[in-house]
């Protein structure tokens, strides 16, 4: 009877099969937890810079619900007047200078200067009418003078409550990434009902004798 010689250990070309499993194990296994601690990085990125938008629309939203004065701007400017904590009476202007939102407080402290956010392609104030009209500056302009031998006197005139300030809306056009257009958000402020300011009617000046 023929006997089977037992075979100790490993054949070289097992061994290198398994080595190569082994490394192929590995790969798979950095590849994947790469790519988790990638996502997880771009998701914790985009969470803070969603936090960095909402604190300063939260912002904006305090300063336009504590106004107690005149609202004037457009374009990419804000000014308003309003309390503070101390019950002081400070103006508050918003800039957008170049890839930033500055907001400017101006009270009996001096003035203040704070970077409210960053990454900003474009920035644009608008302001609602209670008549329903949406406008791209605040105030309206003064009507003209009338004219010289006019029945009309020319006395200062005062917007009804329906033709004064409803709302003020904020659009924030957020930079692109990788070429990609760049996201707008949009916060929609209502102002309360106030009597509205009267604006005075520039009159036309009589010719010398």
């Amino acid at each position: 009877m023929t006997t089977k010689r037992r075979r100790d250990g490993f054949t070289l070309v097992e061994v290198l099969i398994a080595l190569a499993l082994f490394a192929l194990i590995g790969v798979a296994g950095f590849t994947l937890l790469n790519s988790v601690l990638r996502t997880q990085g771009a998701t914790e990125t985009r969470l803070d810079r969603m936090a960095e938008i909402q604190r300063a629309m939260l912002v904006v939203t305090s300063d336009l619900d504590q106004v107690t004065g005149s609202i004037a701007g457009g374009g990419g400017g804000l000014s308003i007047r309003k309390f503070d904590v101390a019950g002081n009476v400070v103006a508050v202007r918003y800039e957008l200078a170049g890839d930033r939102v500055n907001r400017i407080v101006s009270g009996p402290g001096g003035e203040r200067v704070q970077t409210l956010l960053t990454g900003v392609a474009d920035a644009r104030w608008s302001f609602h009418q209670r008549r329903g009209t949406w406008l791209e500056t605040w105030p309206l302009p003064a009507p003209p003078a009338a004219p010289l031998g006019s029945s009309t006197p020319n006395q200062p005139t005062r917007l009804l409550a329906d033709e004064g300030l409803a709302a003020v809306a904020l659009d924030l056009t957020l930079n692109g990434v990788d070429g990609r257009p760049g996201a707008t958000v949009r916060r929609l402020v209502s102002i309360p009902l106030t009597d509205a300011p009267e604006a005075a009617v520039p009159t036309q000046s009589e010719p010398a004798p």
